[in-house]
């Protein structure tokens, strides 16, 4: 006879319970081998009234132990003297410093020049052209200019951005900032490369309807409703190797040099489609659809990155495209990927961002460079949100890199309002951000976006001033 064990499940629920609650009150952790899990507290939501109740004070004389900086020349602590500094430092001073040969360049539109470009770099905070496309349309207010600037070939995000209509075949081969670097898949300026499907075959009866494509459409929102010029980036090739454009027009790619411009289209366009027949592999670095005169600003985002893997990218491409390209203003903005409450010690986050400013300054000699601050971001410890520990150490990490490299820095965790700022982004009358406590919804962004262009635009009339 069968005994009865319908019980069983219900005493182990029990029991697990039990041992959690005992692990909530005497605050155990439990390891083995290098794995160690995080401090339990099943009654958290309970005894914290909310999980955004205020952080209690041993919680707090943590983290702000944690934000003491290590260099006494500064302010004594980075927890309150970031909220003090919510400006743009310009640490350069002379023209090739700070944001001189920027500012210069917006002064001298429509008289000793027609354009002015743009590079925002960041991660997965402008993923989809957000915060971007907002600063963007603000300058081109101000100074002119139409178009969405630099754009890649393919994009995981590409039915997310609202500022252009993206589309492309399944068969392109790509490489990026997360795969070995190689000569033949020399990185373009948005961290990949892609090479159209190729067939070196004579007649290869496979190749027929299997041409790589791209297609690019314009929105119809302001300064984004058609294509003024339209260029296209591209690595050497053999001459083997056509393009099809507007479904009619074949042109050669025969470039010999690591980076080749083709003019797409010299006049306004609300869309095209590029399709090619490659009989050879070649790198396509993306196109650029911009206006011949005003502001261009390119979005260069790239989610999970540090910022760090940027000197992947070699000199004898970035300095080939900024040959056509000609840029006025790297932004750098970065940091949100390394913050970790367990992390004490930037250093190397500091050392290796050097390196990254320090080998694109050598790519666009004479650029002016914005390096912009972690956000906040908020973590959860012990049922509350609070900002995570990390976040003014990794800022005062940049501060450091802007200060050392004498480019310019501003910090948008104070400009976002400080310690705790992100609980009230996310859980305001307004919402700004989404429940990860980390990223903006597209409010947010152009909240940001706004941010950002105050902050430049109070910086380029004191720097009008001083002539």
């Amino acid at each position: 006879m069968k005994t009865n064990r319908q019980y069983e499940p219900l005493i182990m629920v029990l029991a697990a319970v039990a041992v959690l609650l005992a692990m909530s009150f005497t605050h155990t952790t439990v390891q083995v081998g290098s794995f160690e899990t995080n401090k339990v507290n099943l009654l958290s939501d309970i005894s914290a009234s909310g999980s955004l109740a205020k952080a209690g004070p041993d919680i707090l004389k943590t983290a702000q132990d944690t934000f003491k900086l290590t260099d006494s020349t500064h302010a004594p602590a980075a927890g309150i003297a970031v909220d003090q500094y919510p400006g743009i430092i310009q640490f350069g001073n002379d023209s090739s410093g700070g944001l001189r040969h920027f500012f210069a360049a917006l002064h001298g539109l429509g008289k000793t020049r027609k354009k002015v470009r743009i590079a925002y770099f960041g991660d997965s905070m402008i993923e989809g052209d957000l915060i971007t496309q907002d600063f963007r349309a603000l300058l081109q207010d101000r100074f002119g200019g139409n178009g969405v600037g630099f754009m890649p070939v393919t994009s995981i995000v590409a039915g997310f951005r609202q500022s252009i209509i993206h589309s492309f075949s399944p068969n392109w081969k790509s490489y990026s900032l997360l795969d070995a670097v190689t000569p033949d898949h020399a990185l373009g300026i948005t961290g990949s490369t892609y090479l159209p499907y190729s067939s070196s075959v004579a007649g290869d009866s496979t190749y027929a309807g299997n041409e790589s494509w791209v297609k690019y459409t314009a929105v119809g929102r302001k300064h984004l409703n058609k294509f003024g010029t339209v260029k296209m980036y591209y690595g050497r090739s053999d001459g083997r190797n056509t393009v099809c454009l507007f479904g009619n027009k074949f042109v050669p790619l025969s470039g010999t040099s690591a980076v080749n411009e083709l003019c797409v289209s010299p006049g306004p366009v609300q869309g095209f489609k590029a399709m090619f027949n490659c009989s050879s592999p070649m790198n396509i670095y993306g196109f650029s659809m911009e206006s011949d005169s005003g502001v261009v600003l390119d979005n260069f985002s790239f989610r999970g990155n540090s910022g760090m893997p940027l000197t992947k990218m070699p000199f004898s491409v970035l300095s080939g495209l900024n040959k056509y390209l000609q840029y006025d203003l790297i932004i750098l903005h970065y940091g949100v990927n390394v913050v970790n409450a367990k992390v004490k010690d930037y250093a190397w986050y500091e050392r290796g961002m050097t390196e990254v400013v320090k080998h694109l300054q050598n790519c666009f000699p004479g650029v002016s460079i914005l390096v912009i601050s972690a956000g906040d971001k908020s973590t959860r410890i012990e049922g509350q949100y609070i900002t995570d520990p990390s976040v003014p150490v990794v800022i005062e990490a940049q501060r450091h890199v802007a200060q050392k490299t004498k480019t310019a820095f501003w910090n948008f965790y104070a400009a976002m309002g400080g310690d705790g700022s992100m609980v009230k982004w996310a859980t305001g009358d307004t919402i700004y951000a989404n429940s990860d406590y980390t990223h903006f919804n597209f409010r947010g962004a152009r909240r940001v976006g706004g941010l950002l262009y105050n902050y430049m635009i109070s910086e380029y009339k004191k720097d009008n001033k001083q002539g």
